[in-house]
């Protein structure tokens, strides 16, 4: 097992800057994936009805900002684990239940948010059609 780095905090930092970029990138794709979908959905005959499915990119979008911004992976913590520029390791046993509920928290922001979007977007099409 590896040692703590000095830069976690349990339930509050679990992941370096690699990480943060990687889920930069990520939140980027996603929203990406988001617009793409959305645009397809309102120029071409399907139903206004699968715009719902902005949930998804809009929710991972937002969770993937959130982790990058405050540097911490809802993942990682889940699986009680760390990662800090190559260094990878198990946080004590002690950390785990903060790190578990923040991550939970930051997954539920993230799908609250997606949501709210989604539903924005949505009435927006319904009022414009």
């Amino acid at each position: 097992m590896a040692t703590t780095p000095p830069e976690y905090r349990p339930g509050v930092c679990n992941i370096g800057g690699s990480e943060r970029r990687h889920r930069y990138r990520l939140a980027a794709a996603a929203y990406l994936v988001a617009l793409v979908y959305a645009a397809v959905v309102l120029v071409s005959d399907t139903p206004t009805f699968l715009l719902v499915g902005l949930v998804v990119p809009l929710s991972l979008g937002t969770e993937w900002l959130l982790q990058a911004r405050r540097a911490f992976c809802a993942g990682l913590a889940l699986s009680g684990r760390f990662s800090f520029d190559g260094q990878r390791g198990t946080v004590p046993d002690d950390a785990q239940p903060s790190d578990r509920r923040y991550g939970f928290r930051l997954f539920l922001v993230g799908l609250g948010v997606g949501a709210v979007a989604t539903a924005v977007v949505y009435a927006g099409a319904t009022l414009v059609a």
